[in-house]
């Protein structure tokens, strides 16, 4: 099953994120790792379709102290659909409407081909960049603003409908928001944590995976969102079918 790991702060941080960990402890996504984040409006999307374990690149980028960003979308990948390769590995990206989003997804979807998709095509052969595609055109034909609270209960609706091709738990980002929600039969897991200054580096207990947030400023707030709990913290559930929507480090939908 794939892992995803997302996070939004109230400041730009520089969170140090183990992909040679993550993987080694997910030894079930040998497939492809790959992360999002925002320098600024623009989005900068670096992956690659091996295993974090193998990667020199992942390991360069722990150790370098200029990714900062409010959003971060992280995702290791087990290939369910689509061959091994950097087209079809996770986060993907599309600009619409001068923005640029970026989406990831844990699942498997069936039978979702007579989705039309207008202007948006894919690239690679997985069910999840074609889902994206499908959920811009959507977005974009019905003039979707989503920095509009009122259009949020729109976008859940979509995500159920998806869901009904399959378990679904996903991702969205357009740089200002992160939208996180989950399968809503419960098939997947989804779990969120609030951190607020002053606050320790994460660290699981068996060392298999770290984030450190570099950047401590004073009454910083954040949240993060992995498929499972990272720490012994209170990490809270996801419920089933559920959206959360987070912005500027704060939950502003649920």
């Amino acid at each position: 099953m794939c892992e995803l790991l997302g996070i939004c702060f109230a400041n730009r941080v520089n969170p140090k994120i183990s992909f040679r960990r993550l993987c080694s402890r997910a030894s079930e996504n040998p497939h492809g790792w790959g992360l999002a984040l925002y320098p600024d409006q623009a989005a900068m999307v670096i992956k690659e379709p091996l295993k974090g374990s193998e990667s020199q690149l992942s390991d360069f980028l722990e150790k370098y102290p200029l990714l900062r960003s409010r959003i971060f979308l992280a995702h290791v990948r087990n290939s369910s659909q689509g061959g091994v390769a950097y087209r079809n590995t996770h986060p993907f990206t599309r600009e619409l409407q001068g923005r640029e989003y970026v989406f990831a997804h844990n699942g498997t979807l069936t039978d979702y081909q007579d989705l039309e998709l207008g202007r948006f095509q894919t690239l690679g052969d997985t069910d999840s960049e074609y889902i994206f595609c499908y959920l811009l055109k959507r977005i974009e034909e019905q003039k979707i603003d989503l920095m509009d609270f009122d259009n949020f209960s729109w976008l859940k609706n979509i995500f159920r409908d998806i869901n009904c091709y399959g378990p679904f738990n996903c991702f969205l980002s357009d740089g200002e928001n992160l939208f996180t929600y989950r399968d809503q039969d419960g098939a997947r897991k989804l779990h969120y944590l609030l951190r607020k200054t002053p606050y320790t580096d994460l660290k699981l207990k068996d060392d298999d995976f770290k984030i450190e947030i570099r950047e401590k400023k004073k009454d910083d707030v954040g949240y993060l969102v992995a498929t499972n709990p990272l720490t012994d913290e209170d990490w809270q559930p996801l419920k089933p079918g559920e959206l959360l929507v987070f912005r500027r480090g704060e939950l502003i939908f649920q």
